[in-house]
This record gives C-alpha cells, structure tokens and sequence, in this order.
C-alpha cells in the first residue's frame, strides 16, 4: 500500500514528493522491521522508540513515523502530534477499516471483561452469528485460542486480527478493551457497535496516578462510542457505573441487581457450581443458569445478557448462550485428579477480585481454605498489603509467593505483601514450590485456591518469560 493512501486524512508534516513509496507493513519494534516496512516510533514507560529509528532504517525501513523531527535518517520521516494515535490510524487504514464490516462488542472494567466476553462469544453463537473473543488468554475462535502478550493488542496487531477474522467469515467480535489500550490509542480506530462497563477498582495504580485518571481512562470508550452512534451497557450498582451513567449521551442499557437497573438480576439459589439467577427487564422475567460460581460471574452473565437484549438479539439465543457456558480458563476453574479436596485456578490479580473470589469459596461447604497468591513486580505497589490482608481475612493457611515478579526482588514483593497482614504465613517464594506445599498439606474437604495467574502459561523473572503454569504445576504433583 502507498505511504500516501495510509496518511491520508491525517494531519501530519514531511515531504508530499517522498510518499509514493510502497509499504509492505508497519512495525513498531525495530528489532522485527523487515525491508520495505514502516516504522512507528513508540515512547514506552522504560523505552522511546525514536531512539532505534536508525536501527529500523539500517533493518530495511522505508519510512518512520515520529513525534519530532530525526535527521540524517535517509528515509521519509512523518512527523505527527502522537504516534500512537497515528499507529491506529495508519493500521487502519493498511487493513481498510476492517472492524467497520463487523459487529464489535468493547467490554472494559477492572474485573470481568474476559468472562463476560466469554458469555457474550456464547449468546452470539447460540444466535447463529460465528464470534470470536479478543482479550486476556488470547484470540477464541470458535473452540481455540490463538496466544497473545496483552489484553487489547497493539493497534497494528488489532486490525490484522479484525482483517483475518473478517476473511474467515467472522462477523462479530467481543473484545476486552484494558485502560492500558484506552491510554496508549491503540483502540481509537476500532468501529465499537457496544461498550460494556463492569466495574471499577483498585488497580493499575502504577500506570495511572489515581483512581480519578483510571476511571476518565475507562471512559474514552463510550466518548468513543458516542461519537460513533453506539450504544453503552453499564453496571448501575457499581459506584463508577452510576457515575458514568451521568456522563454519557447516548443510548444506554444498565444492569444490576439493584431496582434501578433496566436489567435486573436476582439470584434464586446457588452451589459450588451453578447459579440460578431470574432476570427481568420490563414486565418479562425468565430463568438462566449460570455455571460458574459466584455473585461475581452473575454479574458477567448478567452484563452479557444486557448487551445482547440491548442489541435486541433473540431472548431465547441469550438463555441458551448463557446456559452452555460452563468454564473460561483460569477463571475459577476446577482441576480434578480424583484428590479428596477441591483446587481452583483463578486469574484474581487485584483486591477485589481476589476477595470475591475468597468469598465465593467461602460459602462453599469446606474444612479449610488454602490460599496461595503472590503480587506482580514492576506493577502497582499499593495494592500488596491490601492483598495480603484480604487473603488473610478469607482464608485458614496463607501461602505467599512469586507472581511474575519481572525486575523487583521477590522478597521485596513479599515484604510489601506481609505489611498488610497480622499474621506470618508460609513464605515460600518459589511458585513450584507453594503449590506443592499447598496439595501436600490439604486434606480432605479443603479447597486450594492458586490465585493470580489463572491461564497464564509462563512466569516473568526479569525480562524473560519462563515457562510456567499453575495447572502444570498441579498435573506434576499427581503425575510424579
């Protein structure tokens, strides 16, 4: 495609003479430029990017994008406002707007998104309308997952999926959209038919300066959306739902459990497995099953059976979407060996999240509860002693470990963790090694929670990604 054609209706300064050049793809990282690519210059959190132009150029580069001028390059350099916005654009425009012949569903929050997207995926097929998810584990295609690094893929990336999904004949999409995507514009040029708001807590505290810029992050979904004629699903019993609720001008559907929702759930009964759950909207009120437990995974039906009625999908294809759904990988998910205890997998990563989760084992039938979790390094330092506290409050033996602690000193990680706690735990800061601590000393009728990396299928320890998952861990300690 002609440089020209891509920067077309973008405001931009270079030199009009130099843009008939053919380019054959964009990248952002030079060290994967290949010849006749162009490459945008990125400023990440560690990184700019303007930095290794030349290596770009040296690499086959035919142009570079950048927010200031780069001499002695030997290539056209496009210079603009922001680059990551311009990355959007130029995506865009590369895959000719693909997400625009789709049906595309943006959910965004702290928690939930990859469940709810899930749900979603489900209602849609049970529609007839073949649906793919985009987020957190990756990109589903109908059973399979594709792997992917972040929840909302760079732009580039992004429209390449929505390019190859709309080639396989994939008309609707139900994507996490992260505060990290919103922020860095990586979604700016996605055609949103409906945003989706689950809620709002801490987290992410490390890349936004407060609660206030997390949640206006949150927002630009549905500016996006207003501007575009979307439509908005919000939690109206969340505190930042009802909030955004009064921002926005444009069609909008709540959910909750409350009166005031125009969807309204309310649960009827529950297990360790299931809940059953009435919804009524209007004067019409039907029965769904939830088959993953917990209030919390309610509210993630309860959202997707929104959005869907929203949209005004058949009430029939949403309760049988809703019904079938019965495990999202790493979400509460059960591991059985035939061992006389239970042992769940959960991605719970933030405080709420992981006091939901607790919660929700709780009021399970149990003899003890085994809890094994650790905080991220390089991430937002002030939710640790929270954690630990909440893991504490829920849970009869607490095993503190490593969760992707990236550059930080484990121990560190772990100090941080036992601030908030009254108690000593286990401490064991090998992950491997809390697991197998954790299965050896349950006994009958425990439940074991490994908490905080859910589907994740490798361990961060500086900058590398070792293999690693909680499910491998407990399939070798029955397997050896």
């Amino acid at each position: 495609m002609k440089l020209a054609a891509m920067l077309k209706g973008y405001m931009y300064q270079g030199m009009a003479d130099c843009l008939d050049i053919e380019i054959s793809g964009i990248k952002h990282d030079s060290r994967h430029i290949c010849p006749g690519e162009l490459y945008v210059c990125l400023q990440g959190l560690r990184m700019d990017g303007h930095y290794f132009a030349m290596d770009a150029v040296n690499a086959g580069a035919a142009a570079v994008v950048a927010a200031r001028p780069i001499e002695r390059l030997g290539v056209p350099v496009i210079v603009v406002e922001n680059t990551r916005h311009a990355l959007s654009h130029l995506s865009a425009r590369y895959f000719a707007h693909p997400s625009r012949k789709m049906h595309v569903v943006g959910v965004t929050g702290t928690n939930g998104k990859t469940t709810t997207t899930h749900f979603l995926q489900s209602v849609y097929r049970a529609a007839g309308r073949p649906c793919a998810v985009i987020g957190t584990v990756g990109i589903k295609v109908g059973e399979d997952y594709l792997p992917g690094r972040l929840t909302t893929p760079e732009a580039f990336d992004l429209q390449r999926t929505f390019f190859e999904l709309a080639k396989n004949n994939v008309d609707t999409v139900a994507m996490e959209v992260s505060s990290h995507a919103l922020s860095w514009r990586r979604a700016d040029h996605v055609e949103f038919d409906t945003g989706v708001f689950t809620n709002l807590s801490h987290d992410h505290l490390d890349f936004h300066k407060d609660m206030e810029d997390y949640f206006l992050t949150k927002a630009r979904l549905f500016k996006m959306l207003a501007r575009s004629g979307g439509r908005a699903v919000i939690n109206s019993d969340d505190q930042y739902g009802r909030r955004l609720l009064k921002m926005i001008n444009m069609p909008v559907t709540s959910f909750g459990f409350g009166r005031e929702a125009d969807i309204q759930g309310k649960i009827l009964s529950r297990s360790a497995i299931c809940t059953d759950m009435e919804v009524t909207f209007g004067s019409t009120a039907f029965n769904v099953q939830v088959h993953l437990p917990g209030e919390f995974n309610a509210y993630n039906a309860l959202a997707a059976i929104a959005a869907a009625l929203a949209e005004g999908l058949d009430l029939e294809a949403a309760v049988r979407g809703i019904n079938s759904l019965k495990t999202v990988p790493g979400r509460l998910e059960a591991v059985n060996f035939q061992q006389d205890y239970n042992i769940f997998i959960d991605f719970a990563h933030t405080p709420d999240g992981l006091e939901k989760v607790l919660q929700t084992l709780k009021a399970v039938p149990h003899r003890r509860i085994i809890t094994v979790f650790g905080c991220p390094g390089d991430r937002d330092k002030t939710k640790r002693p929270i954690m630990g506290r909440i893991a504490e409050k829920y849970s009869d033996i607490v095993v503190v470990t490593s969760d992707n602690p990236a550059s930080e000193d484990p121990g560190v990680i772990i100090t941080d963790i036992l601030m908030g706690m009254s108690t000593t735990p286990i401490i064991l800061p090998e992950r491997h090694d809390a697991v197998r601590y954790a299965l050896t000393t349950a006994g009958k009728g425990d439940i074991v929670l490994l908490a905080g990396k859910g589907h994740e299928n490798y361990q961060l320890i500086g900058d590398e990604h070792l293999p690693y998952s909680d499910r491998q861990a407990v399939e070798t300690y029955f397997i050896s």
